[in-house]
C-alpha cells in the first residue's frame, strides 16, 4: 500500500511539473529564448535590430492577453506576430544572414511558438 501511494504521488508530481511551466511565461525568459542565435555571429547593428524586433514581438504577445481573445483567434494572432518578426528580420538582416539564422533557430522558434500558444503570459 505504501509503495502504491508513493508511485501515485510521484506520477502526480511528474504531471504537475510540465503543466505549471506551461501555465505562465514571463517577458525575460521569452526574450532570452528569442535572442539566442546559437552560434550565428551578428554585428552590433544586426544584434541591436534583432533584439529590438524580438522585444517588439514580446510586447505585442503580452498585449494579446489583455484583449481576451478566443483560443483560435489568439493562436492566429500569435502566428501573425511571428510572421511579422520573420519578415522584419529578413528585411533588416538580409536574406542570406536571416536564412543562416533561421536554419539554426527554426526548431527552437517552433517550440517557443507552441509554448506561447499554450501559456498564459505573465509580466
Amino acid at each position: 500500500m505504501k509503495e502504491l501511494i508513493i508511485k501515485v504521488f510521484l506520477i502526480v508530481i511528474l504531471l504537475i511539473s510540465p503543466l505549471s511551466f506551461a501555465q505562465g511565461l514571463n517577458k525575460i525568459s521569452l526574450l532570452n529564448e528569442l535572442n539566442k542565435t546559437y552560434g550565428i555571429v551578428l554585428n552590433e547593428e544586426e544584434k541591436s535590430y534583432f533584439e529590438s524586433t524580438n522585444n517588439e514581438l514580446v510586447t505585442n504577445l503580452f498585449s494579446l492577453d489583455e484583449k481576451k481573445l478566443s483560443k483560435e483567434e489568439r493562436d492566429k494572432a500569435v502566428d501573425k506576430l511571428f510572421d511579422k518578426r520573420e519578415k522584419s528580420l529578413t528585411s533588416s538582416l538580409g536574406i542570406n544572414k536571416y536564412s543562416d539564422l533561421k536554419i539554426t533557430t527554426d526548431e527552437k522558434i517552433k517550440q517557443t511558438i507552441q509554448k506561447v500558444k499554450s501559456s498564459k503570459m505573465e509580466p
